[in-house]
């Protein structure tokens, strides 16, 4: 794989991304195998060469998320100050992954400022894509329960209560 044609890569100095590329190492895994767990210490990020692998939260119930489009980030935690994955990477098929090492890629990027900013806002791009999928997740899911509901915990309430939760007098004025 070329980084350098990945969206997260594009527009960076020719002589710096020769650098990024020295530190990127192409590593297979085996389908089961988890590359990190929720709240491990974050030290690497994936590029997805090819497979599928799943980005799992549970917290009282369970998100999962697949990737499995090459040029694909995951494990972008390790490239902030909390330094800590906020989900468990499991490999769902045999993976091959770029992997690139927190610590080496930070010191291109200090030597480098704006080869990191442009990185910061092409890895903010990807975020924004994962939140807004997110969100049209939970909302078709949400749709496909008849009527008004409402999210507790990890549970679909159905409806909405018949009957107000208070009542409203009806001298009550609203001032706008």
């Amino acid at each position: 794989m070329i980084i350098s044609e990945i969206d997260l890569f594009k527009g960076i100095d020719f002589d710096v991304m020769n650098k990024i590329a020295s530190i990127c190492s192409e590593e297979s895994y085996s389908k089961g195998i988890v590359l990190f767990r929720n709240g491990e210490k974050a030290e690497a990020l994936y590029i997805i060469v090819e497979g599928t692998v799943h980005l799992e939260v549970r917290n009282g119930g369970r998100i999962s998320y697949s990737m499995n489009e090459p040029g694909e980030v995951f494990g972008w935690s390790s490239m902030f100050e909390s330094g800590r994955y906020t989900a468990s990477g499991i490999c769902a098929t045999d993976l091959k992954a770029v992997k690139i090492e927190r610590d080496k890629i930070n010191k291109i990027f200090s030597k480098h400022p704006d080869a990191g900013m442009k990185f910061l806002r092409r890895l903010g791009n990807v975020f924004s894509k994962r939140l807004s999928n997110a969100y049209r997740d939970l909302l078709s899911t949400r749709s496909t329960v008849s009527g008004p509901s409402i999210w507790m915990n990890d549970n679909i309430i159905p409806s909405v209560p018949e009957a107000p939760f208070f009542e409203v007098p009806d001298n009550w004025q609203a001032y706008f």
